[in-house]
């Protein structure tokens, strides 16, 4: 006989599900709608370009996704067409990636993508919506990984002049901008800034005390059974996660809380419950430790370093590379240049992930994250990009 499960859906806590509400975020969604009000009741067609920005575990990404849902299900009761696509920069390091990422996501644009340019891609793209009578809603998330790791700007220039790659089309391509903050406009050139033009932004503010209990406590009952989760344990774990300053975290403690539960055939989490799974949750000096918000290429290089470091306290940045490659002949990605991945390993020494120094003429690579909890957090947040790529 199967035992029961304090769980009634896992998925409830993981990072790419999008709730049926978003507790503390109606506000913004609403202002967010009312931003594209005129795309689906204006005559003619008409563009709008809006900026979503907040720190790690604001719900930004979450706030677009419900966003998109809605504004594809009000298009559709007022008979017009409508695409909301999604794209993260963090996953598709140059202008081609991401014209093939939309390309892949705007199905019914039925043109080969073969020995394109991504001015080509997006030209076809263009062309198809204005014979399909479509109107597309882009959302371009992680912008500022994508700028601050110094990629080709010119996706930017490419999407806000699509009209004038082709130029019978009517204004049908609106742009929503997701990042941690506004500084990446800072890094960009004057011709691209004005060509992004004015643009509207909306700010999320970290969640308070009041507000993760509330969040944390709706998601329970989605991902629950009954009563599995007394309310004085919604609060101890908000406590914990307000420290960290995102809601994230909250809900990663919750289900490794819940799996800890499972592990004693409890029929409730408990408090010991939360603290195994605190210890079990790897975190970095700016609190939790997110894998799969780093760039596809940085979790590739991150899981170079633990497969290279073995018993080692360091190993070569030069045996690091060489792994680096290897992992992305396995999972069919170009590699970057070495010069590029010495930028990456000081970044992700700034992020707190790993150590270097200097020894001999040579860069060391190490970590102090216990390498078997970091390999499953690596293998999950590839699990979870791949999954997620898929899905657009």
């Amino acid at each position: 006989m199967p035992r029961l499960s304090v769980f009634k859906s896992r998925k409830a806590l993981l990072l790419d599900y999008i709730p049926p509400s978003l507790p503390h975020r109606e506000s913004q969604l609403k202002e967010l709608e009312r931003y594209f009000d005129p795309v689906l009741h204006e005559e003619g067609g008409m563009s709008v370009k809006v900026h979503i920005y907040g720190q790690i575990g604001t719900g930004k990404t979450a706030l677009c996704k419900r966003f998109g849902r809605n504004i594809e299900a009000e298009a559709k009761e007022l008979k017009k067409r409508l695409k909301y696509v999604h794209i993260n920069l963090a996953y598709t390091p140059k202008p081609y990636h991401i014209m093939t990422e939309l390309l892949a996501q705007v199905s019914f644009a039925t043109t080969s993508r073969t020995g394109l340019s991504p001015e080509e891609m997006l030209t076809a793209v263009a062309r198809t919506i204005e014979k399909e009578d479509y109107s597309l809603v882009i959302a371009l998330d992680e912008v500022d990984t994508y700028v601050n790791e110094r990629r080709d700007p010119k996706i930017f220039y490419l999407f806000s002049r699509i009209h004038e790659l082709y130029r019978d089309s009517t204004p049908r391509v609106s742009l929503i901008y997701i990042s941690r903050s506004l500084e990446w406009l800072k890094k960009l050139d004057r011709p691209t800034l004005d060509t992004i033009g004015r643009t509207s932004a909306i700010y999320l503010q970290p969640y308070g005390i009041q507000e993760l209990r509330d969040i944390l406590n709706y998601r329970a009952e989605e991902a629950f059974q009954l009563g599995a989760v007394p309310e004085p344990i919604i609060d101890f774990i908000a406590d914990v996660a307000v420290s960290y300053g995102d809601v994230r975290y909250g809900l990663e403690l919750l289900l490794e809380a819940g799996g800890q539960a499972e592990v004693d055939y409890s029929t409730a989490v408990n408090a010991e419950h939360v603290r195994r799974g605190y210890i079990n949750i790897p975190r970095g000096v700016n609190g939790a430790y997110y894998p799969s918000d780093l760039s596809l290429h940085k979790q590739f290089l991150l899981k170079a370093v633990v497969e290279t470091l073995g018993v080692d306290p360091y190993v070569d940045a030069g045996d690091v590379y060489e792994n680096y490659q290897s992992i992305c002949k396995e999972y069919e990605e170009e590699p970057e240049e070495e010069a590029e991945i010495q930028t990456y390993l000081r970044d992700l020494k700034g992020d707190g992930y790993i150590f270097l120094k200097a020894e001999d003429g040579k860069t060391l690579v190490t970590t102090v994250f216990p390498l078997d909890r970091m390999s499953k957090a690596l293998e999950e947040s590839l699990e979870y990009t791949r999954r997620t790529q898929n899905q657009q």
